[in-house]
């Protein structure tokens, strides 16, 4: 479990933010994006994530989603009926397995019921931005979870990706606390 709570963490520490600075907008909707890293270079990390864009920060508002939104039972249906059938074999197509038994404690803790599936969730690994940017965290784990989790995530729940142009969008800080 603690591998998959790493994986978590790191898919989700590219997304990073699911809040908003107070002076920005919305984000644009047409924008370039830049150009591919070297072959070798190490997964990249939006610049946004990490200093001063975690969850929590008094500079930032957050952003209620149209799954926000959602009541308790209608969130529980949602996750079973879109998010677990499309997770769960991107997990175990990542690592068979580690997450041979994917469920709602992979994401939401050992006890999701007694924490009311509240996220994030501090039992997953805390992300340490500095490290990833650094590259020393598992490569393979920050590009599954920056290339895999965060954008299929985003795409299910029906949100952009977080990014400098899309502060609002679905990010790590979601599911993992970030490392102070």
């Amino acid at each position: 479990m603690t591998k998959f709570v790493w994986v978590v963490a790191l898919a989700l520490a590219a997304a990073c933010s699911k809040t908003k600075p107070a002076d920005q907008g919305a984000g644009s909707s047409t924008t370039t994006p830049p150009p591919p890293p070297p072959a070798d270079a190490p997964p990249a990390i939006d610049a946004s994530e990490g200093a001063g864009s975690g969850a929590g920060s008094d500079a930032t508002t957050k952003v209620e989603s149209e799954f926000d939104k959602l009541s308790h039972d209608d969130k529980i249906k949602f996750m079973k009926t879109k998010v677990m059938p499309v997770m769960k074999p991107v997990f175990q197509k990542f690592d068979a397995k580690e997450y041979a038994t994917f469920g709602c404690k992979t994401c939401h803790g050992k006890d999701p019921q007694k924490r009311k599936y509240e996220m994030p969730n501090p039992d997953l690994k805390p992300l340490d931005f500095e490290a990833i940017k650094a590259g020393k965290e598992d490569p393979k784990m920050v590009e599954f979870m920056s290339k895999h989790v965060k954008p299929e995530m985003a795409k299910i729940l029906g949100e952009p990706e977080m990014s400098d142009t899309e502060p609002n969008g679905f990010g790590c800080l979601h599911c993992h606390t970030e490392k102070k």
